[in-house]
């Protein structure tokens, strides 16, 4: 096992540290995340991350993806009785299952039944899976072993029924009997005082743990294979299956179901048992060619002029929110990102100007990059994604340095994806960049994978390819909008132009989502409200600068360059107490300064206090007017929240 420390160094001793690490136990712990461990260090700021090891990235899968054969979902949870078989499970069932498992699906079997039952009628069933949820979610089977998920029902719940003359079976942990059972399974339980469950399967009836069931057992099972519920499909038929549809993306019964589940499921098969399974995994879900969206799985914009919640689907879509300056494209992105980390997605943003550094509030967001953490390296970044959002903050990084990391980045991303699914979402802010016509990220950018949010102030500067693979625009609303932002709105919507303009012209906190599922049927609304903060660029307004392309250089009356550069906005503030009267009165008529803090800060409300400013400033203006302006413009500066010192 290789250690990677901050600087780089490699211990000599790999048990050495692991001898540390067990006496601090206290302020670190240690992530699994399939074959790539990570070390998390609570250093009071956040939490940085480590690499302890890695493995080969699987291009093999990212060509699968390329070539179409895989869609989504990485893993299919399947019911054994009534749904893979009726009896014994027919070879072209098992055809599929292979072909399902050689294009990078994993397929789990999530049964009621008790193991040595299991395997008198399948007797070879884990050479045909890639794990076992047996006896409604209490025992787990994988390549690791057999491991029980909750204790053994009380044998006096054996010997009570044995009494009474009920025939029944003991699995590891469950108590097996027939339905008809029940009333003397109720007296035995409540008699007891035992917390126990019982669980109608068609004709049969089991005795559980409380708290145990068919999804319990798989989410077990997904984390044990480094894989998330929200890539997986659940199949069933029986009450007993309520729970395993329930926590998967995507519930499907087969046409044999009993009707409370057909009524349940998101899909409805059209053939029963296993017929229904093998053409489910060769159909157009699995392959990626069409995409189920449940209601359960929906994140909230906000709401609308009725009063109507304003939602999305929180899967299987790429999405741009777009907007001018100061309009609240940061802010209601992170809303957004709150949304799918509460929903259990896993997401990573790509955060170069600081925006969404008030996330790591929450749980399962991990931090890296910025002035006070360690920026992890790609193959890190995405290794830690088991259900865990990680923000990538490259404020403290110039543009340069910015795109080389992001050269390595979206191929990381998208040969993890490939594996395991994750992260469910790639956020992107400044997206104009990466993914314009000369963006890096290009030849990565897979539009049919989805789960893409792309955060931008300039979408015209977008590669042709990426406006036609939005399926959502959420367009932030301004007194002025801009052509470009009411043209790619009306085109999504297949709205009119002037309709859509209208519906955009409005104030900040405003905003209208186009779908291009749902045409002529944009909606303006109001966005709801954050449970983080948001912190606007508050790298920049400190001590980072912007490259050397972006900064501020003063000129003199004549034209000539000072010597004297602002590479932020503190700098801009000092440079403007000291500098020369002649160097407002060649920069204020002009409207450079407000000019510089818009292009380069995205800052409209300090853009437009220093417009004002600057607006009172002529080249012939007196001494007396330049000092007030001077006084002015420094006012304005200092007012701003993270000068405050």
């Amino acid at each position: 096992m290789t250690t990677v420390d901050p600087e780089g160094a490699t211990p000599e001793d790999p048990q050495e540290l692991r001898r540390d690490l067990d006496e601090a136990r206290d302020t670190l712990h240690a992530n699994r995340s399939g074959a790539f461990d990570v070390l998390v260090i609570d250093t009071g700021r956040g939490d940085e991350l480590f690499a302890l090891s890695r493995t080969e990235r699987p291009h093999r899968l990212v060509e699968v993806i390329a070539e179409g054969a895989l869609g989504y979902f990485r893993a299919v949870a399947v019911d054994y009785d009534g749904t893979l078989a009726d009896g014994e499970v027919a070879s072209d069932t098992l055809t599929a299952l292979a072909e399902a498992r050689a294009r990078g699906i994993r397929v789990i079997l999530v049964t009621g039944r008790i193991l040595n039952e299991l395997r008198a009628v399948f007797a070879d069933v884990e050479d045909h899976i890639d794990a076992l949820v047996a006896e409604n979610g209490a025992v787990l089977v994988t390549s690791a072993g057999v491991r029980r998920l909750a204790a053994p029902i009380d044998s006096a719940v054996s010997s009570a029924l044995s009494t009474r003359g009920v025939v029944h079976r003991r699995g590891q942990v469950l108590i097996a009997c027939s339905a008809a059972d029940e009333p003397a399974a109720l007296e035995v339980i409540r008699g007891l005082g035992q917390d126990c469950r019982l669980v109608p399967n068609r004709d049969q009836l089991m005795i559980l743990p409380a708290g145990v069931t068919k999804g319990t057992g798989l989410l077990e099972a997904l984390a044990d294979l480094g894989l998330s519920q929200h890539n997986t499909l659940g199949v069933g038929d029986a009450e007993n299956d309520h729970s395993l549809m329930e926590v998967c993306e995507v519930g499907v019964a087969v046409a044999n179901a009993v009707e409370a589940i057909r009524a349940h499921a998101d899909v409805r098969l059209d053939l029963p048992d296993g017929q229904g399974v093998a053409d489910l995994l060769r159909g157009p879900i699995v392959a990626g060619r069409t995409h189920v969206h449940p209601r359960r799985w929906q994140i909230t914009l906000g709401i609308d002029d009725r009063g109507e919640a304003v939602t999305i689907p929180a899967s299987q879509l790429n999405v741009a929110v777009c907007g001018g300056t100061g309009t609240g494209k940061s802010y209601l992105t992170g809303l957004m990102c709150e949304e799918l980390v509460r929903l259990g997605y896993a997401v990573v943003v790509v955060d170069p100007e600081g925006d969404h550094i008030g996330l790591g509030e929450l749980h399962n967001v991990l931090m890296t990059g910025g002035e006070d953490r360690r920026l992890a390296d790609p193959a890190e970044v995405v290794n830690l994604l088991r259900n865990v959002t990680v923000v990538v903050d490259l404020s403290h990084l110039d543009f340069a340095h910015q795109a080389k990391y992001l050269a390595g980045l979206p191929a990381e991303i998208e040969a993890q994806r490939a594996l395991t699914g994750l992260p469910q979402w790639v956020v992107v802010d400044e997206a104009h960049a990466p993914l314009g016509r000369a963006g890096a990220s290009l030849g990565v950018f897979n539009p049919a994978v989805k789960g893409y949010l792309l955060v931008t102030w300039r979408p015209e500067d977008f590669a042709n390819e990426v406006p036609a693979a939005l399926d959502v625009v959420i367009a932030l609303s301004s007194p002025q909008p801009s052509n470009h932002l009411v043209d790619l709105t009306a085109a999504v919507a297949d709205m009119p132009r002037a309709q859509i303009a209208g519906m955009l012209d409005g104030p900040t906190g405003r905003a209208v989502l186009a779908w291009r599922a749902l045409p002529h049927q944009a909606v303006a609304f109001t966005v709801g409200a954050r449970s983080t903060p948001h912190l606007r660029h508050e790298h920049k307004y400190e001590h980072s600068g912007v490259d050397r392309e972006h900064r501020f250089y003063f000129r003199t009356e004549a034209d000539t360059l000072t010597g004297a550069v602002a590479a932020n906005l503190a700098e801009l503030e000092d440079q403007l107490i000291r500098c020369e009267r002649g160097v407002l009165r060649h920069h204020c008529p002009r409207h450079d300064f407000s000019h510089w803090v818009t292009g380069v800060f995205h800052d409209e409300p300090l853009a437009t206090e220093l417009a004002a400013a600057e607006a009172q400033l002529s080249a012939r203006s007196p001494a007396a007017i330049v000092e007030q302006v001077r006084l002015a413009l420094v006012a304005a500066l200092q007012a701003r929240p993270s000068s405050k010192h």
